[in-house]
């Protein structure tokens, strides 16, 4: 299993509150990858200058979407603006993930106030989020992962020999997004987490309460919960539960730290709603690199593809749900994930890209 301490989780800061480079590599990671290639990635890793910009514009395409669904009325405009704004929801919860590393502003105290915004925002606690994330990467693939549990929760082993990907979205996405998932998002906004305090779901409270004071006085706390809450509890947790799945489903109990995670690429409208800021479609990187902003993991990847000898080993799809057609020979997320499941092995399907 990869070995990853909480404190390489975050970069370490200078006297004066700036993080300077650093990977962020475990032991097992920078053996497999290497010194040279461990110090060409070091190159990337140096301070972000536009974090606030992308919280920004996350933030104004919701209000777009929004406003769209308000003008286009009926049911199809609500609907589709619900949708879209899980999708960027998601979004920002991958900018949350950032600041979780100490990545997406040049400070650390930068990092936490803007994790502690957005996670607000979304209805969670920054410091439990941050614990989890840390065991996850510390302790990827076994039982006390948090990845590794949410799949057992929903028991995605057990979906037959050999599924069809219809039997499978129907299965392991739908079924999950009918009930466990919204459950469990709807108990998260709502409760206060073990390892919090008692002010920091007042806080959370005291963000939305802002929010909904805010929208008073124009007549939108009804569009406010309608475009925030509603697509927040129902639709939010199934893009983050796909992008889950793709990253490690059928992979996760590899012992090969290289083989744990899955990259993937698509066209551009599936790189948008589910490629949101890049981590899942780079994910080994992100593993591999936890320190890596973002916008630099395709450099990593290129920088990988030609320094890695064993990059040819690396899980890789193309396509999510379908393959595309510029690529016939390689699988898609969801058969690479059927058919280790179903085989269990992890050495099998996907090709690097």
């Amino acid at each position: 299993m990869a070995s990853l301490t909480s404190r390489s989780i975050q970069r370490t800061a200078s006297p004066r509150g700036r993080t300077r480079p650093g990977t962020g590599a475990p032991g097992p990671v920078r053996k497999a990858l290497g010194a040279d290639l461990v110090s060409r990635l070091e190159q990337l890793c140096g301070r972000p200058t536009v974090g606030l910009l992308d919280v920004c514009q996350d933030i104004a395409a919701v209000a777009v979407a929004a406003v769209a669904g308000g003008l286009i009325g009926h049911v199809v405009g609500p609907l589709l603006a619900v949708c879209y704004i899980g999708v960027r929801q998601r979004h920002l919860s991958n900018l949350a993930h950032e600041c979780v590393h100490s990545k997406l502003m040049a400070t650390r105290w930068g990092n936490r106030a803007v994790g502690y915004l957005l996670t607000g925002l979304l209805g969670e606690g920054f410091l439990p989020y941050r614990s989890s994330h840390q065991v996850h990467h510390s302790m990827l693939g076994s039982d006390e992962d948090p990845m590794f549990q949410s799949y057992r929760a929903a028991n995605i082993h057990a979906v037959g020999p050999t599924p069809s990907r219809l039997s499978f979205v129907l299965r392991v996405i739908v079924r999950n997004a009918v009930w466990r998932l919204p459950k469990a998002a709807l108990l998260t906004l709502v409760s206060k987490d073990p390892q919090e305090t008692w002010w920091a779901p007042a806080a959370r409270a005291a963000l939305w309460a802002t929010v909904a004071a805010v929208c008073w006085p124009f007549c939108v706390v009804g569009a406010f919960l309608l475009y925030w809450l509603v697509p927040l509890v129902l639709v939010r947790p199934v893009v983050t539960w796909i992008t889950d799945l793709g990253n490690h489903a059928g992979l996760i109990e590899n012992s090969d730290p290289l083989l744990q995670t899955r990259g993937w690429s698509s066209h551009w409208l599936t790189r948008h709603l589910l490629g949101g800021h890049l981590d899942d479609m780079y994910h080994p990187l992100h593993h591999w690199c936890p320190q890596i902003p973002w916008r630099r993991l395709p450099e990593a990847a290129d920088l990988a593809a030609r320094h890695l000898a064993r990059w040819g080993e690396v899980p890789w799809c193309s396509g999510y749900f379908f393959r595309r057609r510029s690529t016939p020979d390689r699988p898609c997320v969801i058969e690479d994930i059927i058919a280790r499941l179903a085989t269990d092995s992890p050495h099998t399907a996907c090709t690097a890209a």
